[in-house]
């Protein structure tokens, strides 16, 4: 099954797509051990020279016995390249059972988003705790900061969530995701997006734009990637009107955004 960002949602799931994109974008160091396990971009904040190659860690912790993940994290083309993903030492068979892996899938790629799924099989529980899931290597030539949100998508009529976490017979763990941020310095800046609605830079307007355009406004993500292009209604400023507009726009109410 191939998964897609949710292009132009019906307006029923509107709501329950921005909530999931708020659960799902969270700022780095926001997440509640109280409430599970945690799957998160680590570190959760990396500066590093254009020009070479960095490496970004996908982490679970305070994980109950687990069998399968499942993420999706979207990243900024503009700034970055992705290069490779690998799963060794795989958390999951820390316990002795086998794990098989699937992804990156390529369509999703075509969208900013690295698709990854394992899961496991075996007699004995899967592992609890701390661990590596996965490890991400992108590639840099230009200066600017990619966000590193996980983000929810659509497969055919299916919504399907950032992240996930279940155990040997497919129950879903509770569990929070946490992006990250990726600053990548030079001398020479990469070319900006200009689509207004985009306020993430990857060139598409979708409901991820709105939920950082909500979280710059509630002062939990400071500047957003394109601060102008978060100005969606033109008006000189970044509001909740404007993550308004998007929401409406990409659910198929507007026709077209302000030029």
């Amino acid at each position: 099954m191939t998964y897609h960002l949710i292009p132009r949602a019906l307006p029923i799931l509107v709501l329950a797509l921005i909530i999931g994109v708020l659960s799902s974008i969270q700022p780095a160091g926001l997440a509640r051990a109280q409430d599970g396990a945690v799957i998160r971009v680590s570190p959760s904040t990396q500066t590093v020279p254009a020009g070479g190659n960095v490496l970004v860690d996908i982490t679970v912790e305070n994980a109950p016995s687990f069998s399968a993940y499942e993420f999706h994290l979207s990243f900024d083309p503009a700034v970055l390249d992705f290069l490779t993903i690998t799963a060794q030492d795989v958390f999951l068979e820390t316990t002795g059972r086998d794990a098989l892996c699937f992804g990156p899938e390529a369509e999703d790629l075509l969208d900013s988003v690295i698709s990854f799924a394992c899961g496991s099989t075996g007699a004995v529980p899967g592992p609890v705790g701390d661990g590596l899931l996965a490890t991400l290597v992108f590639s840099t030539s230009c200066a600017g900061t990619s966000l590193l949100p996980f983000a929810p998508l659509a497969a055919d009529d299916l919504f399907v969530d950032a992240v996930s976490l279940s155990d040997e017979l497919a129950n879903q763990h509770k569990v929070t995701a946490v992006g990250g941020v990726l600053h990548v310095t030079s001398a020479v800046p990469c070319a900006a997006a200009t689509t207004v609605g985009d306020a993430s830079c990857d060139e598409t307007v979708n409901a991820i734009d709105a939920a950082l355009i909500l979280q710059s406004v509630a002062g939990l993500l400071s500047p957003l990637p394109c601060e102008e292009n978060g100005d969606a209604n033109q008006n000189g400023s970044v509001d909740a009107i404007d993550a308004a507009l998007v929401l409406q726009f990409v659910a198929g109410l507007v026709a077209n955004l302000p030029p």
